[in-house]
Formats: structure tokens, sequence, C-alpha cells
């Protein structure tokens, strides 16, 4: 049996975390946080056993949550 970890995308606190701290970080700065960022999900997904691309997809979805999150904010 296989145990999945509840997908981060949905994890609207990170989500939140991660979408307040690029938004107030100059453009240079907030690129780098998100690569090291993709670059931590991307070992998470694979360690707790999704294969590579399971895990990047993972990794897209957090990324597409966290872009919804900021135009959300953003808008308000």
């Amino acid at each position: 049996m296989s145990v999945s970890a509840f997908p981060v995308s949905r994890e609207r606190a990170s989500v939140m975390i991660v979408a307040d701290a690029i938004a107030r970080l100059p453009n240079d700065e907030a690129a780098e946080l998100w690569l090291e960022t993709a670059t931590h999900l991307l070992s998470v997904a694979i360690e707790r056993g999704d294969d590579t691309n399971q895990a990047r997809t993972e990794v897209v979805r957090f990324f597409d949550a966290v872009q919804r999150m900021r135009t959300t904010v953003s808008s308000k």
C-alpha cells in the first residue's frame, strides 16, 4: 500500500507564504526564491515516492496556485 501526502498545491498556508514572499521581492530575488522553492518541492515529492513526472506536475500545480493567490491578493 502506498500513502500519498496531501498535495502541496492545496496547502493554502504554504501557497500564501510563498505568494506573499515573492510579491515583496524584486524580480531577480523573487525568481531566485521561486527556483529554490521549486527545487525543494521537487526533492520532497520524489522522497515521498512520486516519480519524476508526478513530482514535476506537483511543482507546476504549486506554482499555478501561487500565481492564482498573487492575482487574487493584488486585485483586492
